[in-house]
């Protein structure tokens, strides 16, 4: 299903920005130029992509322990906000007003802040959950895996609670500034040299700093600490991809500024404060009886990506990042029966797949709507530990963002508004189960119609070098 027609000539001249030319047509297969490899079907995508693993995975290293590196080989972020390619935000404490709404978006994402503007909104943590996607029968449609599968319960308690909403509230309760916590840089970059670039450097700029012995051992007991008080093992996963985004960041802004020079990776916080459906939540009066408008007034929605992507010829696209995360519970792959002598923890490599899991469609189209009208697609990197990095691209898609608006309104006008928890299942065994197993369907066709922009080998993927240190990923 397309997201958008190809007669749109703005749309097409941004699918172009990787310096490729693509054809994209409605419910038609596209071939895109200057990669690696070419792909015309789910199917060749992902078996190329197979291939392209086994070629450019590292050299064997150990496979299971008792210690993760949780931030094996990790570009700090305070590190990528020194990187001259890289527009990082202010730090909160030197705000001293916001001049509009949309100006909360300058609160990093780091900051107590950015939690504060959480409060009473659907943000894209809570889209997905509102949607009933992450029910039984709708996640099982949907292939989304069962340790996802967490329920509503968050997302009814979160649209609940009262939300800042005035620019005047805003100012009183998040504007600190005066209180220190001036931007701190890094001298940690340098540019590549020319000869370093004839002879294949692959990234703008050089890292400087290196992984030493004696760094192994200070993170070695932070670690033993931090297995001590591990209760959940998937705490473990979800450390993982907060650690290691700085640097799938960076796998982004490498790729597309060797396509486009001048390009720029922007920071931002939570974005949208002053699109149309939070106007209306916001100030009413404004509007009058635009009763399109009053339908939503009880909503507020906003979206923090990653980064944004701002190109040289003005356009611009959200980016997302996933880092799938190497280590599982040695008892998830043994059916949960102990062995002597076993490693609590192992690694696991799965293949990549060019697509976008249909769990983080919500959250992508969310990104694109509080970005701006302007914003027509999204940038998704899959990066792994051992397989490179694939980089996929989404098109918006206006009618499929107004149907998914219409589910969160209707769940929170039938639940949330009424104090009453949804049952299991509530929207697909719901009065208008036939149009929201449509949704479904619809979601299911765009997280398939992506584009596949690169495929990123493991050694063209910009780490922290070790200096007289393994590779491995465990510090036991």
């Amino acid at each position: 299903m397309s997201s958008e027609s190809t007669n749109n000539g703005n749309d097409n001249a941004a699918r172009q920005r990787d310096g490729g030319a693509m054809s994209r047509g409605k419910g038609n297969n596209h071939v895109k130029k200057n990669m690696s490899f070419e792909c015309t079907t789910q199917g060749n995508k992902n078996q190329d992509l197979e291939k392209n693993r086994k070629k450019t995975s590292p050299k064997k290293f150990k496979y299971s322990g008792n210690l993760p590196d949780l931030s094996w080989r990790a570009i700090p972020i305070e590190h990528l906000r020194s990187h001259p390619l890289f527009i990082p935000l202010p730090h909160p404490d030197t705000i001293k007003n916001i001049n509009k709404l949309e100006d909360v978006r300058m609160f990093r994402q780091d900051s107590w802040q950015w939690d504060e503007l959480h409060r009473g909104r659907c943000t894209t943590s809570q889209a997905a959950p509102a949607l009933g996607f992450l029910e039984p029968k709708a996640a099982m449609e949907l292939g989304i895996p069962r340790s996802l599968q967490k329920g509503c319960s968050r997302s009814f308690q979160r649209l609940g609670e009262s939300a800042l909403r005035s620019k005047k509230d805003m100012n009183e309760i998040l504007c600190v500034g005066g209180n220190g916590g001036e931007h701190r840089t890094f001298q940690v970059w340098t540019k590549a040299s020319k000869s370093s670039a004839k002879k294949g450097y692959p990234f703008a700029f050089k890292y400087l700093p290196v992984y030493t012995m004696g760094d192994k051992e200070k993170r070695k007991v932070s670690a033993e600490e931090y297995m001590c008080d591990l209760k959940n093992p998937m705490r473990v996963r979800m450390q993982w991809g907060n650690l290691q985004e700085p640097t799938a960041i960076l796998t982004a802004l490498n790729y597309f500024s060797n396509l486009d020079s001048d390009l720029r990776v922007r920071e931002v916080g939570m974005c949208g404060a002053e699109i149309d459906i939070n106007k209306c939540s916001t100030n009413m009066e404004e509007y009058g009886n635009d009763s399109k408008l009053k339908e939503k007034e009880k909503i507020l929605v906003g979206a923090s990506p990653d980064a944004v992507l701002e190109y040289s010829n003005g356009s611009s696209e959200v980016l997302e990042v996933k880092n799938h995360c190497p280590f599982v519970p040695t008892e998830w792959m043994t059916g949960g029966k102990k062995k002597k002598k076993k490693s609590k923890f192992r690694i696991r490599e799965l293949p990549m797949q060019a697509k976008v899991p249909s769990v983080y469609i919500p959250q992508l189209m969310m990104e694109m709507l509080c970005v701006g009208k302007s914003c027509r697609s999204a940038v998704m990197v899959r990066q792994t530990a051992t397989c490179g990095a694939v980089i996929l691209r989404l098109h918006r898609d206006d009618e499929w963002i107004e149907e998914m608006l219409y589910w969160i309104s209707s769940f929170k006008s039938q639940f949330v508004d009424k104090e009453a928890p949804p049952p299991p299942n509530f929207f697909y065994e719901g009065n208008e189960k036939e149009r929201y197993k449509k949704f479904i369907q619809w979601t299911k066709a765009l997280s398939e119609d992506v584009d596949l922009v690169e495929h990123v080998q493991h050694g063209r993927i910009q780490r922290v070098l070790h200096r007289g240190v393994g590779m491995s990923l465990f510090l036991d």
